[in-house]
């Protein structure tokens, strides 16, 4: 039984991690198809895309390779795989909710990327974008120009799928966990380091339990009759456990009151709807507010003369 001994917080703490996690809308981007321009050239510039939706960090961007694998797998070839039709079929394969798919154009001495969205439930596209570029050195601007323009059009189209939704009762059923509800705050360094105390204390005070046991059994084990100086052994040992019992049961108040005063001052969001993410290499802002549009993209300053009270 002394060895079955498991705190009760780390069985929680294991059952709610997954909590912490977010989940992202994944979307999967195919390579432009080049016309009167190399393949290669058109598939560096659809890595560029590619790279520019993680840095928003909205979404979950499926890797060349990782896309490859799937339909290969699937048996599934891409050969001429240049309409919205084909593309809902590869989003279903890749389980992607958005396909990002196009083609790059020579036009007189500059290039031209045209790059429309699929939405893989609707089975249509919903928006196309396009983005010139003089010459090739500047297809790193274009991609990351055309890049920002899909991104605000499927936040626009999504709303439900992005907005997080901070309530005061998610927030504080979060902190009974410590860390869940910084996490659920956005505070996320904040939160893991509270909760990676909070089990490195409770492990401590487990270990310092069991071996308290272990202690006054050894000590209640003495045989009658034994010298003196064996009882008080045993008995020095078992006030040594009962004193590291206490000191990781200590520990463990600690890090929890410490969290629950960060929780209730420091940490607390602004309860409402809200979504934040970085476009083009800066960070913008989605809320929903009301007499204004559903959604805006704009800098925390901004949001800040605006009375939205964002927090960062």
């Amino acid at each position: 039984m002394k060895k079955a001994f498991i705190p009760a917080a780390v069985l929680l703490l294991a059952s709610t991690l997954p909590l912490a996690a977010r989940d992202k809308m994944q979307i999967a981007v195919l390579d432009l198809q080049p016309k009167g321009v190399s393949k290669v050239l058109a598939g560096a510039v659809t890595d560029i895309i590619r790279s520019e939706m993680v840095k928003t960090g909205l979404f979950t961007v499926l890797e060349r390779g990782q896309m490859k694998e799937i339909l290969k797998e699937q048996e599934f070839q891409m050969t001429g795989c240049t309409d919205s039709a084909c593309a809902v079929q590869v989003g279903k394969l890749l389980s992607a909710k958005q396909i990002l798919m196009g083609e790059m154009n020579k036009v007189g001495t500059g290039l031209l990327l045209t790059v429309r969205i699929v939405d893989v439930e609707k089975g249509a596209s919903q928006f196309a974008a396009s983005e010139r570029a003089a010459n090739e050195d500047e297809l790193d601007k274009a991609g990351a120009s055309i890049t920002r323009k899909l991104s605000e059009n499927i936040v626009e189209g999504n709303k439900e799928f992005f907005i997080q939704r901070k309530t005061m009762a998610g927030y504080y059923l979060r902190s009974i966990v410590p860390g869940l509800g910084q996490i659920y705050a956005d505070r996320n360094t904040k939160g893991y380091a509270y909760m990676g105390a909070f089990i490195a204390a409770v492990g401590f005070t487990a270990y310092g339990y069991m071996n308290f046991q272990s202690a006054d059994s050894a000590y209640q084990d003495v045989p009658r009759g034994s010298p003196q100086s064996e009882f008080d052994a045993k008995y020095d040992d078992k006030v040594m456990a009962s004193r590291l019992f206490t000191i990781g049961l200590g520990l463990t108040t600690a890090v929890y009151l410490a969290h629950w005063v960060d929780a209730a001052f420091f940490s607390r969001p602004s309860f409402g709807s809200q979504s934040a993410g970085v476009l083009n290499g800066g960070p913008y802002f989605v809320a929903l507010n009301a007499g204004h549009r559903a959604v805006e993209n704009m800098r925390p300053e901004q949001a800040m003369e605006c009375g939205l009270g964002m927090r960062w």
